[in-house]
């Protein structure tokens, strides 16, 4: 996804979380498709947006750390990958 062309679309912020890396991934709707779509992580810091698989927040903000985002390489990865 393109993260500059998302921003200058304002999408609506669902949440965020601090991942294992340290990295601050920021959780938004589409900003088209809103909820009809899986959330998109973000992470700022690395200029890369992606949508993951989810459609709600839950499992990636969970204190278990399976589902958390990170993105490794410029790619988004989930936590169970790397456990």
């Amino acid at each position: 996804m393109n993260y500059e062309k998302l921003i200058k679309a304002k999408p609506t912020k669902l949440g965020e979380i601090t991942n294992n890396l340290n990295q601050l991934i920021e959780f938004y709707e589409h900003p088209v498709r809103g909820d009809e779509s899986p959330v998109i992580a973000v992470c700022h810091e690395l200029k890369l947006a992606e949508v993951t698989d989810f459609y709600e927040l839950d499992d990636m903000t969970s204190k278990y750390e399976d589902y958390r985002p990170l993105f490794v390489d410029g790619a988004l990865r989930m936590g169970y990958e790397f456990m």
